[in-house]
């Protein structure tokens, strides 16, 4: 559509001259003359003009009291006033009042030409902007109720639009979202915002939304993305990929952890095995050593595919518990003759506890015994310079039983306390401490106490030692022995 310009002057000498010597500059305008300010209110009433171009003094009603009109009516619509020589005071008035430019007596045309051009494509940007405006509105009710986050940030970074899932996956409410800069709302948009796949014109069609990180509130989220770019904007859907991000992490580490721990018992049995061949060389004591070897790596083998079972059977909710009293004084002594094998490097064990009135638990007994044995060889295996390991039995409080493993090791740092009981984590990953294992151990434990009703945790200082806490319900039915 080609644009239309209003030309008001009561000049008709000028309203015959003007539009004829535009129209050699500029093939494709129309143009409209009016002889009077109240006749072109009229008319700029019923028609968005692209431009409108009017004399500063006229009879009745002036340049600048049209202009005032013109930006009630329509405040986007460039006008540009034509005034005479000296009255420069007039002109200054008339931009200060919104207008966007002014064309001295004797008219340069080719000033002239150049001035309207520009303000007609201002006007036919602001109309697409508005356009654009329009769509996104007409699409935010959509937008707001579909299942990904959609947000839209201009050319300047600033978000415009955050729907409502946008919200829920983020936290980020709309009020804190809209105007605020996407780099200072989202962690890390600045360094990775390059890398998210954009459509577009001159883009590739196809993409694959990219998964990324962010830190959010002190959260770090992985959010999977794919943008669109629209004119003076690029509208941005996501979703929340942190669960699959975490559960890739597990099974990274899993590999990890397994390999390690599969491939150190198996190195020494195959070595054991190795040499066994060579019988010549060995006397009966050599012969002994390495069958030790390898009864001892196996067994260690067979652990470690134990726990992988028993931590997947948990996931799966596939353990049955078996909830019976359990003497605990005579679990404790079982499970502490069962200990003093394993005591290695100057460790000692000893059982703190009352002589009498200790309760009976509710609890599966073997899911019990294997929490104590893991926590105690947990404690063992971190202290690597000897030392006392404690097991205290004592009434809790609100009929319950504490049982605590302490131990005077390696410790575990703060920031690391809460992690531990995590699957797979181990506090020295890089066996910088010469501490290995699978990182299942207090996962196991958390996960079986919790499914016996109670509650662990743990208190430590590094290079002071470790206590682990468990508690256990005491039914009020079960009588104090």
């Amino acid at each position: 559509m080609n644009p239309t310009v209003l030309i008001v002057d009561d000049d008709p000498a000028l309203l015959e001259a003007l539009p004829e010597a535009l129209r050699l500059r500029m093939a494709d305008l129309a143009v409209e003359t009016c002889d009077s300010a109240p006749d072109a209110v009229a008319r700029i009433a019923v028609e968005d003009y692209d431009a409108i171009v009017t004399d500063i003094k006229m009879p009745g009603m002036d340049g600048l009291a049209l202009l005032d009109e013109i930006q009630k009516l329509r405040p986007e619509t460039p006008t540009i006033l034509i005034t005479g020589h000296g009255e420069h005071d007039l002109a200054v008035q008339a931009l200060r009042r919104g207008a966007y430019d002014y064309i001295q007596k004797p008219i340069d045309r080719d000033y002239f030409t150049a001035s309207l051009s520009r303000a007609i494509e201002k006007r036919g940007l602001a109309r697409r902007i508005e356009l654009q405006r329009l769509e996104l509105e007409r699409h935010s009710h959509v937008l707001e109720h579909v299942g990904d986050g959609v947000f839209v940030v201009d050319r300047d970074g600033v978000v415009q639009f955050w729907n409502l899932a946008a919200e829920q996956i983020t936290g980020i409410g709309l009020e804190e979202a809209v105007g605020k800069r996407a780099d200072e709302l989202l962690g890390g948009w600045e360094d990775v915002s390059a890398s998210i796949p954009v459509a577009g014109p001159g883009r590739p069609k196809r993409h694959l939304a990219r998964m990324l990180p962010f830190e959010i509130d002190g959260r770090e989220l992985w959010l999977s993305l794919l943008g669109v770019d629209v004119a003076d904007a690029t509208v941005y859907s996501f979703q929340d990929r942190t669960d699959e991000r975490v559960l890739d992490k597990l099974r990274d580490d899993f590999v990890a952890t397994a390999s390690h721990e599969l491939r150190t018992p198996l190195a020494a049995i195959y070595g054991a095995a190795k040499t066994l061949r060579r019988r010549d060389a060995l006397d009966d004591e050599g012969v002994e050593h390495l069958m030790g070897i390898i009864s001892s790596e196996s067994e260690r083998l067979a652990r470690v595919v134990e726990d992988i079972l028993f931590a997947s059977h948990l996931d799966s909710g596939r353990p049955r518990f078996a909830a019976a009293p359990v003497d605990v004084r005579a679990l404790v002594s079982d499970v502490i003759e069962s200990m003093q094998l394993q005591l290695e490097n100057g460790v000692t064990l000893r059982v703190e506890a009352p002589p009498n009135g200790l309760p009976d638990v509710a609890a599966d007994p073997i899911r019990l015994r294997r929490v104590l044995l893991n926590l105690l060889e947990n404690a063992i295996k971190y202290s690597p310079e000897g030392g006392p390991v404690v097991l205290r039995v004592a009434p809790g409080d609100n009929r319950r039983l504490r049982l605590q493993v302490r131990d005077e090791g390696l410790g575990i740092p703060r920031g690391e306390q809460e992690r531990i009981f995590e699957k797979f984590y181990r506090a020295d990953p890089q066996l910088a401490r010469g501490v290995g294992g699978t990182g299942l151990g207090l996962y196991i434990c958390r996960e079986l106490v919790q499914r016996m009703g109670g509650e662990i945790q743990v208190e430590s200082e590094p290079g002071k030692g470790s206590t682990f806490t468990v508690e256990l319900p005491v039914p009020a039915a079960l009588a104090t022995r």
